[in-house]
């Protein structure tokens, strides 16, 4: 069945008007008909079964009908921490991120970062960015949306940062490999920093290992910004969580 993000809340037993965007996309382009079932998510964890009651080119009523735990959500918290790019590569990341499991993101600037946003643009491009992360639950099958933080400064990130996670910065000239994180104990939660198209500059390397970042490089080829969070947490997933 299809699934789709609905904003408000979901009770069982009940009858709601979709969100504006489901419906269009139901009526005109899925040409759904009277009880068809869909899934529904909000956010909360849970998938929930409806059936459509109604359906005209612009609305759209469905049913809630029964409700389920989604078991989709990664056993480990990964939050990304992605040095600002283009926007197309900026969407790319976010949208690969969720799908790869991670629970937050934050863009962040670092010295070498040759995208800054302007304030006036910062809270469009976080709406733009959340509304990408949704639309990847829907695909991916989730039912938890990551959050996106406000675009920050790398020095605000890493001060934010628990010594108790595993904390990881990507570095092509580090000496730690994948394989000696392999021999760690499964951790709870992982912050992964990834550098701009520069990479980090050995000021910041430096101010993240004196925090116990461990500078990781992934092997002897340099990734570009947007290639580098992918590889990462697939790695990651299949080291820590629930890749098999």
């Amino acid at each position: 069945m299809r699934r789709f993000y609905h904003s408000s809340s979901l009770k069982l037993n009940t009858t709601i008007p979709l969100d504006d965007f489901a419906a269009r996309h139901l009526a005109q382009v899925l040409r759904a008909k009277v009880g068809d079932k869909i899934i529904l998510f909000n956010g909360d964890g849970f998938d929930y079964e409806a059936k459509i009651k109604h359906v005209d080119r612009r609305d759209v009523s469905v049913e809630i009908l029964n409700q389920s735990a989604n078991p989709n959500e990664s056993k480990i918290r990964i939050h990304l921490f992605q040095a600002l790019s283009s926007n197309e590569k900026m969407d790319l990341v976010v949208q690969k991120a969720v799908e790869l499991g991670v629970q937050a993101i934050t863009p962040i600037i670092a010295s070498r970062s040759q995208m800054r946003l302007k304030d006036e643009k910062r809270d469009k491009k976080l709406q733009h960015w959340q509304q990408i992360a949704i639309s990847a639950c829907e695909q991916s099958g989730r039912a938890v949306i990551p959050e996106i933080y406000p675009v920050s400064l790398l020095t605000e990130s890493i001060a934010q940062m628990d010594d108790a996670a595993l904390n990881i910065m990507l570095d092509p000239e580090a000496k730690t490999q994948l394989n000696q994180l392999a021999s760690m104990d499964t951790p709870s939660h992982i912050n992964v920093l990834i550098g701009p198209e520069g990479g980090f500059s050995e000021d910041e390397i430096q101010l993240c290992q004196s925090k116990k970042v461990i500078t990781l490089s992934l092997g002897p080829r340099i990734l570009r910004t947007e290639t580098a969070p992918i590889a990462t947490l697939a790695l990651l997933q299949y080291l820590f969580g629930d890749f098999v």
